[in-house]
């Protein structure tokens, strides 16, 4: 095909796109809306180049056809984003947690054991609640996690 006629092409599936990007819950308003506007675009464009013709291609490839092609390849674009942020974010934490200070001040299991048999029975639940990834909201991990921060410097600075 000729590059007038794909482009053409492109332009003329443009719904097809947006309601691949709908049924995928990305929005005209969030962030990466154009760019995986574009990655179906540019999909869609190397999936036509082969054929000869538009008719040729539009014989071979029906709408349904089409849609559902562009959907998965969205969903495998996502899933590997997800991917990719969870491997990012346990890096941060890892970087986090070399530079964090007092990591070295925990000798022993027994220490852990000492802060722990100190708490409260609700805060021994909040931690177990912690540990056990449980479906508790950010805030409330972050409210948890700052005020064990604070019992535990308290903890090991009495000692």
């Amino acid at each position: 095909m000729e590059i007038q006629e794909l482009e053409q092409l492109v332009t003329d599936y443009q719904r097809l796109f947006h309601k691949v990007l709908r049924r995928c819950s990305i929005f005209p308003g969030q962030n990466d809306y154009e760019d995986y506007l574009q990655e179906l675009r540019l999909r869609f464009y190397l999936k036509a180049e082969p054929y000869i013709s538009r008719g040729h291609f539009e014989a071979e490839n029906q709408v349904y056809y089409l849609f559902n092609y562009l959907l998965w390849y969205l969903v495998d674009q996502k899933r590997k984003m997800t991917f990719e942020y969870q491997e990012i974010q346990d890096e941060v934490l890892l970087m986090l947690q070399g530079e964090e200070e007092g990591f070295e001040t925990i000798e022993s299991l027994e220490d852990l054991e000492g802060f722990y048999g100190r708490l409260k029975p609700k805060d021994q639940l909040k931690v177990v609640a912690l540990l056990s990834d449980e479906d508790l909201s950010r805030q409330s991990r972050s409210n948890y996690r700052k005020y064990f921060r604070t019992h535990f410097d308290l903890f090991f600075k009495k000692r």
